[in-house]
């Protein structure tokens, strides 16, 4: 069996840079990604304003595939499927999914996050039925119609600004006085003719039995108010996906992973990149730092 210098599990921006900076190193390099698209969840979002080089934003759709191709042409080796297993055998990383079998020495678990559950009573049974976590993909099912989105951060803000093109009217639901994301495109937001702000508010309850009708908002007196809605598109934060590392790390009570500055854990010849890390920065810059602190890292030691 071949053996990799490093392999990266995860396809989003840290496991693609990591890939490309390992190959750059002449490293042997494979990513595998259980998706079909580079660029994880962010070949969901329409616009991205806040990575260095597009002046006019770019679309996580471009954006991935970009990434990947450069580390494809660096050397890099691309696998499709699900890990399922990982096992340690004297000094390497053993990994197991319906990709087959793959020996590596040093192993990057770039896995991202995903979006937070509001946490209420009919939200499963609505999911794609007036409840959604990706305005891109479904924005064009509410056309002319009035949606909600719950939460204030870059990430609520980018999809209402997508959503403000489709749909008749946009309400934003966020905890504090302002949202949290980026100034810059709070102004946008704010000089929006079709979306409002409803601040220091949250949604408590989903009406509608087969499919959204309206949400029940509480604000911070404790007053609750019925707001029609056809569509709650929701942006209430993310959960890293650290299963795999379970066996391996100690997870913090979020299910965040330790690593030093090299992004390696505790386990030798183990790297966490990206949102799964603790004190990640949550930027896609960051997430492309991680990626190359971890494979110069590796490369330095070979």
């Amino acid at each position: 069996m071949k053996k990799r210098d490093v392999t990266i599990v995860g396809g989003g921006i840290a496991g693609l840079t990591t890939a490309f900076f390992a190959a750059r190193e002449n490293l042997i390099t494979t990513l595998i990604d259980n998706q079909g698209a580079s660029g994880g969840v962010l070949i969901n979002v329409d616009s991205i304003q806040n990575f260095p080089g597009f002046p006019d934003g770019v679309s996580g759709y471009e954006l991935g595939p970009t990434i990947a191709n450069q580390a494809v042409t660096s050397g890099a080796e691309f696998m499709f499927g699900s890990v399922t297993e990982i096992r340690q055998s004297a000094g390497a990383w053993e990994l197991s999914g319906d990709f087959g079998t793959v020996l590596t020495s040093n192993l990057v678990i770039a896995t991202g996050s995903q979006p937070k559950r509001l946490g209420i009573s009919k939200e499963e049974e609505l999911y794609g039925h007036g409840i959604s976590y990706c305005a891109t993909c479904d924005g064009d099912f509410f056309r002319d119609e009035d949606v909600v989105v719950a939460g204030g951060g870059d990430a609520a803000l980018d999809e209402a600004l997508v959503l403000s093109e489709i749909v008749k009217s946009v309400t934003i639901i966020h905890h504090k006085d302002l949202p949290t994301g980026s100034k810059a495109t709070l102004d946008r937001v704010q000089q929006l003719g079709n979306v409002q702000l409803l601040p220091n508010s949250e949604v408590i309850k989903l009406l509608g039995d087969d499919v959204l009708s309206g949400a029940s908002i509480r604000d911070e007196r404790g007053s609750i108010d019925q707001l029609k809605c056809t569509g709650l598109f929701v942006y209430v934060g993310s959960e890293p996906q650290t299963h795999l590392l379970q066996d391996f790390c100690e997870l913090d009570a979020s299910g965040h992973v330790a690593v030093n500055g090299q992004m390696a854990t505790s386990v030798t010849g183990l790297y966490a990149v990206g949102d799964i890390r603790q004190r990640s920065s949550g930027l896609l810059l960051g997430s492309a730092a991680d990626g190359m602190a971890a494979a110069r890292a590796i490369a330095a030691k070979n």
